[in-house]
């Protein structure tokens, strides 16, 4: 890590994991880890986990748009 708080991933590291110029990362704290992950990979592992833990009557995409709908209509007087 530099001066800036900045991390350089090693070539053979992007390599490997295929890994495109300007990719997008989610960083967080695992215990005493920093795990950094392809935004794409984080979301496709929270959605899986999701559908993992939700009751199979569930669907869980319905649920949050719901969700989203009534905190939209709040937030606009409705």
């Amino acid at each position: 890590m530099n001066a800036q708080g900045r991390v350089v991933v090693p070539v053979q590291v992007r390599e490997r994991l295929n890994v495109p110029k300007g990719s997008e990362f989610v960083l967080y704290v695992d215990g005493e880890r920093i795990v950094m992950e392809q935004k794409g990979e984080a979301r496709s592992r929270l959605f899986a986990l999701g559908a993992q833990l939700a009751p199979e009557d569930v669907n869980l995409t319905e649920e949050f748009l719901q969700d989203r709908r009534e905190a939209a209509r709040r937030e606009g007087g409705e």
